[in-house]
């Protein structure tokens, strides 16, 4: 449960010397919305209500921050960015669940600390990341990571991409190719063999992403012997964009591939080959 005296305390101060001009919205409209339980209400009124200075919404917008849909909880952290000493405080109470909380609770607060993009969680998400969780909360916390796009989160990637749950290793993967600044691909590279085929296809693609030529002889590899045809695309594709021509072999069997979609992306890397 969050501290809401204390959050509404800090609103008062805030909204006593706010220079928010009112842009519509209400309290009650926001309840109305979510007792209609309508995702597209609710983000409606949280929006109409972006400069509002009311210090009953924080009840009512701290309650969203725990909502099970993932567009009600990204659009109330939105709402609490708009107001930043708010924020903080939230902030440092969702630190709290991270470092102790159910996976639920760790869910909504890698949630929130990711959508107002708090670099100071980064510390707190790492150690979450640790933890005995469900799959649904590490999911979240690899989602704040690459939201936040911070090098400083390539740990907690890295931690994922060795995690038991594929879905939890292939989002990390995904959020290792948004960071910025970032220079190696290493950790994705060694995804090209994961056991699942979702997986390999994202370390593909990354590869792809970042012209990696250390990645060639794996990726030719893919191309021509994997199983799975999206793997095989992804593969292709990640040849032509490294544009190693020592690839046309794998590229040109690729060529007569069963799948008509690996064909069509072999011949167009091909061509860039060329």
């Amino acid at each position: 449960m969050k501290n809401i005296p204390k959050l509404v305390a800090v609103a008062l101060t805030l909204f006593a010397t706010s220079a928010f001009a009112g842009k519509g919205g209400s309290n009650a409209a926001i309840v109305a919305a979510v007792n209609s339980h309508s995702t597209d209400a609710i983000i409606a009124e949280v929006e109409r209500a972006e400069g509002l200075i009311c210090s009953d919404c924080v009840q009512t917008i701290t309650n969203l921050t725990e909502d099970n849909r993932f567009a009600v909880r990204e659009v109330a952290a939105w709402w609490f960015a708009k107001r930043p000493g708010l924020a903080k405080v939230m902030s440092d109470q969702m630190k709290g669940d991270l470092a102790s909380g159910t996976s639920l609770q760790v869910r909504n607060a890698a949630d929130f600390v990711g959508a107002i993009v708090d670099y100071t969680a980064l510390p707190a998400l790492r150690q979450a990341m640790g933890r005995s969780l469900d799959s649904e909360a590490k999911l979240a916390i690899v989602h704040a990571v690459g939201y936040m796009a911070h090098v400083d989160g390539n740990g907690i990637l890295v931690t994922a991409m060795g995690d038991a749950d594929p879905a939890v290793r292939a989002a990390a993967i995904n959020a290792w190719r948004d960071i910025l600044g970032q220079v190696s691909v290493a950790p994705v590279e060694q995804r090209l063999t994961d056991a699942d085929a979702k997986v390999r296809a994202a370390a593909a693609t990354v590869m792809g992403a970042y012209g990696d030529r250390n990645a060639v002889s794996a990726l030719e590899q893919l191309v021509v012997t994997d199983k799975d045809p999206f793997v095989r695309r992804n593969a292709a594709w990640a040849l032509g964009q490294i544009g190693s021509r020592d690839a046309s072999g794998a590229l040109l069997t690729a060529v007569n591939d069963k799948s008509g979609l690996v064909r069509l992306v072999a011949k167009a890397s091909l061509a860039r080959l060329q």
